[in-house]
């Protein structure tokens, strides 16, 4: 039995499998480890299978609105789901995911019914949403490394230039535009 917000879905012959997922992020690059990194555990999600006579066409019209439904902020409806399995897990609230289906099963003359509902607000959101988030360093670079020094301004620049750096000082000035209170030493 699978009731959302109090109201029972009529399937018949109900089958109700749990599933969660755990992502990880394969860390071994090109070696043949194990090796991975968490990241974190996704919602638990029942996929529900289940027949609806073809005599009873509003069971399934009334899936199907269930399933359509939007909140007041045009996203899916969440629902208060009643189920024993739901209640084992501690899911209490759902929403449809992924497809729904309806296909014909001739022989038995209903629909077998197919659909998804996911976990709103796991357990796992819900520690992660209520840790303390950490503090946003602006910082960056390598532990251990000197910060880079800009160079020093023309004023502060006291080495004395070589006879051709001298000359290739005024030659610069000089294509730059600029007057040249001294001209290179000759005789140096």
């Amino acid at each position: 039995m699978i009731a959302l917000d109090g109201e029972l879905l009529r399937l018949k012959s109900p089958r109700i499998t749990l599933s969660m997922e755990f992502k990880e992020k394969d860390t071994s690059g090109q070696t043949s480890g194990t090796n991975g990194a968490e990241q974190g555990e996704k919602g638990k999600e029942l996929q529900i299978t289940g027949l609806i006579p073809f005599t009873d066409a509003m069971a399934l019209a009334r899936l199907f609105e269930l399933a359509q439904d939007k909140d007041d902020g045009n996203a899916r409806k969440i629902y208060r789901i009643g189920c024993e399995l739901a209640e084992a897990v501690k899911i209490y609230q759902v929403k449809f995911a992924g497809r729904i289906m309806a296909p014909e099963q001739e022989g038995l003359m209903a629909w077998r019914v197919s659909f998804t509902l996911r976990e709103h607000l796991s357990v796992p959101e819900k520690r992660e949403q209520r840790a303390p988030k950490p503090e946003a360093t602006i910082a960056q670079g390598t532990e251990g490394a000197t910060p880079v020094q800009p160079p020093p301004a023309e004023e502060e620049q006291q080495r004395e230039l070589s006879r051709t750096e001298k000359v290739l000082k005024y030659l610069d000035d000089k294509a730059a535009g600029k007057k040249k209170e001294e001209a290179p030493d000759e005789a140096e």
